[in-house]
Parts: C-alpha cells; sequence; structure tokens
C-alpha cells in the first residue's frame, strides 16, 4: 500500500507524481504550490514548487515531521497541519476556483475553525 507524500497517511485516493512519489487528490488540491500538468484529469501532481518549511514542520495534530503541512489562515497564527489530519479533526479547509487566477485554500487550526463557525452560523 502506497503513502501520501504530501501528509504519510497510507492508501486513498492516490495519483503518483511527477518524481516517483504517490499524492492524495485531496492533499494536491489543498497544498497551494502543488498542481496538476493535467488539471481537467488530475494527472502529473507536481511537488516541486513545496517551499522547504512546509516538509520541516510538524503537524500540531498528529505531532509528526513527515510529508508538508499547511498553516493556520488565521493571521499571527502559525500552526500548521496536514490536510488529512485538518480533515480527520473536522477543521475548517476550503478550496475555491478563481475565475482569473488560480485556486484559493484556507484552512484554520482548531480555535480559529470555532470561531469561523460561530461567524459563520
Amino acid at each position: 500500500m502506497f503513502s501520501c507524500c504530501l501528509c504519510t497517511t497510507k492508501g486513498g485516493a492516490l495519483k503518483p507524481t511527477k518524481d516517483g512519489r504517490w499524492a492524495h487528490i485531496t492533499c494536491s488540491l489543498f497544498v497551494p504550490e502543488v498542481y496538476f500538468e493535467d488539471p481537467e484529469g488530475r494527472e502529473g501532481v507536481c511537488c516541486s514548487e513545496i517551499q522547504s518549511k512546509r516538509w520541516e514542520d510538524v503537524c500540531y495534530l498528529c505531532e509528526i515531521r513527515g510529508g508538508c503541512v499547511i498553516e493556520c489562515s488565521e493571521m499571527k497564527c502559525e500552526l500548521g497541519f496536514h490536510v488529512t489530519c485538518g480533515l480527520k479533526e473536522d477543521l475548517c479547509v476550503e478550496y475555491r476556483e478563481g475565475k482569473k487566477s488560480g485556486g484559493i485554500v484556507v484552512g484554520f487550526c482548531d480555535e480559529h475553525t470555532k470561531l469561523w463557525e460561530n461567524f459563520m452560523f
């Protein structure tokens, strides 16, 4: 069973990366620097543009340094988490396709997800 290079979780909907690894489609969509060579077919996952800091940081949820993390979108919050860890914990992680530019990704830590939910509902 293959592991996702972006979150280290085994199994799931994985696609091969251009450098010979595997990545979840979900992780590929939510890590900002990752892109698909063929966006329509979601083929050719490219991870070469990911900032080194993302690979070095520890996920505050699983406490593992491996894969890469996305940071809380709240200004001045430095908590980072794997996309799959955030989704398992029901954190707010959103992707919106831009009309003129690429997609926009936001994700919030537990504390800021609660604030966001209170604001929105």
